[in-house]
């Protein structure tokens, strides 16, 4: 785009420059001859001002002010072709013109104002059409890329080294650069200069440039068209993990509701990055938070693996990889007294739905405490002493021996009479086997479900002493009659 600087550098214009020096470097974006005494109310920001001086006031003082709201109007500069009954420009005219960097610029009046403004507005019409070209340019690049690259990261690539930029997408909550192509940190040093533009729409993400700083960005409205590309293209990404999120929450339902197994949701799992160890998750969501939780799904840390998420009344529930990093990230981002229960292993033989008991008792035993996230079976520390009321029995007897009522229930299996045996015995293998009729690897296959399930292991001390005191307090308090199988346990 044409400056100052270079409109007086045009030899054929014969122009001087009488003050202003520091503001030479402005843009030019458009030529107006005005004699009105309020040229200011007439121009726009970039305007060259031409003037004969009949508007202008004689006093010197009435001058500089004359000057300082035309310099308020953000216009270029002030040329001055005076005629024979314009007044002189002040000294203190040219002094204020230096102070406020408000280039003023001698012209002869044989200069006509017409070849001034042919001059101007045949470069910014050049300007305009080599915006154009390299507008056109970046958006033939686009659509290549989107044709070529299946991935953001290898268009934004592509769209880097067209401008001849390091660029990034930066996440604006966290601070998290989403997408990058440079391979040097992206800050201000002494080699380059780094910017950052809002990208418009729903996503929470900068534009980042970072240029070499003896280059100057040739035109801004380039980067605007390229914000305006990369806010098309988030907005997509967005709607997909809309869809994406809505589509996990109704297989989140169906396991929940026993209409899909497990083992068979695996693979859409897997297809999800949701790999690996699984837990679930019961969350009291805070408030105040970078995320709300109906758009949690769209912060970057989660984009790799993203939960399975489903609001249940005030609780909102998940499956999810068991990454310590993810759980933190999202104790941290749902707002200040976010809790986290976090259920054990989800394992075929303990099913979906008590890992998802297991993530609510977690939850709630959180809250009692204190802990912003709880796994399951984590505050059990310590022996633990014989209930004192029907509630503390009832909630004792739920804990440590629900789980194997509730796998009796639905798979006619024997767990609890399987441990009550066992312990009754003493830990005897072979006594145990003999009394209930089965192999010892059977009785070997029972006793690791239930650690399976309950988290505990029948075989230790402590494990003994949990499941021998909720098996008393169940039968104290008639919670469980002569097989454990008493309905009213987890009612």
């Amino acid at each position: 785009m044409l400056t100052v600087q270079e409109l007086i550098g045009v030899e054929e214009l014969r122009l001087q420059l009488l003050a202003g020096l520091e503001g030479v470097g402005k843009p030019v974006t458009w030529a107006h001859a005005v004699d009105l005494p309020d040229p200011w109310r007439w121009v726009s920001p970039g305007n060259l001002v031409m003037t004969t001086g009949l508007g202008m006031p004689s006093v010197a003082e009435e001058q500089v002010e004359w000057l300082e709201l035309l310099a308020k109007s953000d216009a270029s500069a002030l040329v001055f072709a005076p005629r024979a009954r314009a007044p002189r420009l002040s000294r203190k005219l040219l002094k204020a013109a230096d102070t406020l960097r408000f280039p003023v610029i001698r012209a002869s009046f044989d200069l006509e104002f017409v070849k001034l403004s042919r001059h101007v507005i045949e470069s910014v019409l050049q300007t305009q059409r080599e915006r154009f070209n390299l507008s056109e340019r970046l958006f033939q690049t686009y659509a290549e890329a989107l044709r070529k690259e299946p991935s953001m990261a290898g268009r934004l690539s592509i769209l880097a080294r067209t401008l001849n930029l390091e660029l990034a997408i930066e996440d604006t909550v966290g601070g998290l650069k989403v997408v990058e192509t440079a391979q040097f940190p992206m800050k201000d040093d002494d080699d380059y200069v780094v910017e950052r533009v809002p990208i418009t729409g729903r996503a929470r993400a900068n534009l980042v440039t970072a240029r070499m700083r003896q280059r100057t960005l040739d035109d801004p409205i380039l980067v605007r068209s390229l914000v305006g590309l990369l806010g098309v293209e988030l907005e997509r990404l967005m709607i997909q993990r809309d869809q994406q999120r809505e589509e996990g929450a109704a297989l989140l339902r169906s396991l929940l509701d026993s209409e899909t197994e497990f083992s068979l949701a695996r693979p859409m799992l897997e297809r999800r990055g949701i790999t690996g160890t699984l837990v679930c998750l019961a969350i009291s969501a805070g408030t105040g938070g970078g995320w709300p939780q109906d758009e949690i799904h769209h912060a970057p840390a989660l984009h790799a693996s993203t939960p399975l998420l489903l609001p249940d009344q005030d609780v909102l529930l998940a499956l999810s990889r068991d990454d310590q990093c993810t759980l933190e990230f999202l104790q941290e981002n749902l707002g200040a007294g976010s809790v986290i229960g976090v259920s054990g292993p989800i394992a075929a033989a303990t099913g979906f739905r008590e890992s998802l008991r297991q993530a609510r008792l977690a939850l709630t035993q959180a809250r009692e405490i204190g802990k912003g996230i709880l796994r399951y079976g984590e505050a059990e520390t310590g022996l633990i002493m014989a209930p004192k009321s029907l509630p503390e029995a009832r909630a004792l007897v739920g804990r440590y021996l629900g789980p194997l009522i509730e796998h009796d229930r639905s798979h006619s299996a024997a767990l609890l009479a399987t441990l009550m045996a066992f312990l009754g015995n003493d830990g005897n293998w072979k006594v145990t086997a003999f009394d209930l009729g089965i192999h010892r690897q059977t009785l070997v296959y029972r006793l690791k479900l239930i650690e399976q399930l309950t988290g505990i292991k029948p075989t230790t001390t402590n494990g003994i002493a949990r499941f021998w005191i909720a098996i008393q307090a169940g039968k104290n308090t008639e919670l469980l009659d002569a097989l454990g199988q008493k309905a009213s346990v987890l009612g």
